[in-house]
């Protein structure tokens, strides 16, 4: 990100750019929701310490409307969550940056009259990052009675410093992390769970709109005649394709270019689509690189011995006859010997 300077100036819908005042909305109608909506700038705002420009967030959410951006960004300003700073380009230019609010200060002022106690379990949750830490791990660092380190969390909890969040993992053990922070993946499972129940259901239905935008490419190209221009122009990157199935609206929640990854690796190990890695077309001096994704129509049915899913599967060195990966359960291989 460019240097700007940022003046702390507060800020408020009528001084913000035309872009994202709502007598610039489009007539559009979103579907997310917008607490997806909310937590989206926030991970975005957290990605950049520096801020976030109005530009990177017409380009991050460009299916939403202006007026959602705007609602989504006063409702976070109202919460204290973010900053709206005014600030200056090198062209001139007058703009302003979204920036996740500072809370050090304040948290310090509250833990001010807390006991040192306190203020290590605040230092060890804040550490944690988005990652958060077990209440085992905290009560091992600091060596507190379990009676005593429950009173102690319970009391920054009420201060609205630190919360408690269950993972999908292990349900019935508490993670600490700070109030304002999201937790990670990995932590909540995502958008494939609810709650602690894996959404099954939503994943296939993803699963197969993904299949079918890329074999709906598949098939324009068919009429091509020299065969390296067909081939090259039958894929999809996965930046178009989450951007195409937001637009779609088959999801209520905002998927990610890496939770569409996830669903088309899916599609990998069932041989019904090919993956390719290429530089982007705006090189720069990182040289990144994307993802590029086509269907695969085999021209031949393949023998099923070549078929046989284990070659294949991520977790083959953790099936074992007793054990939660097991062949007596698995629906892939149940699939192959109905051949």
């Amino acid at each position: 990100m460019t240097n700007r300077k940022a003046k702390s100036e507060p800020t408020d819908v009528a001084s913000l750019p035309s872009s994202l005042t709502t007598d610039g909305a489009s007539s559009s109608n979103s579907t997310f929701d917008p607490v997806d909506l909310e937590s989206a700038i926030i991970q975005l705002c957290l990605q950049s310490p520096n801020g976030v420009s109005d530009r990177i967030l017409e380009l991050s959410f460009p299916t939403i409307a202006p007026q959602q951006r705007v609602s989504a960004l006063n409702r976070l300003l109202s919460l204290n969550k973010i900053d709206l700073l005014k600030s200056t380009t090198p062209e001139g230019t007058s703009t302003f940056l979204c920036r996740i609010k500072d809370t050090t200060s304040s948290s310090s002022s509250i833990l001010s009259g807390g006991d040192q106690m306190e203020k290590a379990v605040y230092q060890l949750v804040k550490e944690s990052g988005q990652m958060g830490i077990w209440m085992r791990d905290i009560r091992i660092k600091t060596q507190l009675s379990q009676t005593f380190l429950n009173k102690t969390l319970k009391s920054l909890e009420s201060k609205k410093l630190i919360k408690a969040v269950k993972s999908v993992h292990a349900s019935k053990k508490k993670i600490y992390m700070l109030f304002d922070l999201t937790p990670d993946p990995s932590i909540t499972g995502g958008n494939w769970y609810f709650g602690h129940e894996f959404e099954s259901e939503f994943v296939q239905v993803l699963n197969e709109h993904c299949y079918r935008l890329l074999l709906d490419k598949f098939e324009t190209t068919e009429h091509v005649n020299d065969p390296l221009i067909r081939k090259n122009s039958s894929y999809l990157s996965s930046n178009e394709l989450v951007q195409l199935i937001n637009e779609s609206g088959i999801s209520t929640v905002l998927l990610t270019v890496q939770d569409i990854e996830s669903i088309l690796y899916t599609l990998i190990c069932d041989g019904k689509v090919e993956k390719t890695t290429i530089y982007s077309s705006n090189i720069d001096a990182n040289k990144q690189t994307q993802n590029i994704y086509r269907a695969v129509k085999p021209m031949i049915e393949s023998a099923a011995i070549v078929r046989v899913p284990c070659g294949i599967c991520p977790v083959f060195r953790d099936c074992h006859d007793d054990g939660l990966i097991t062949p007596k359960t698995c629906i892939y291989l149940n699939t192959w010997l109905d051949f």
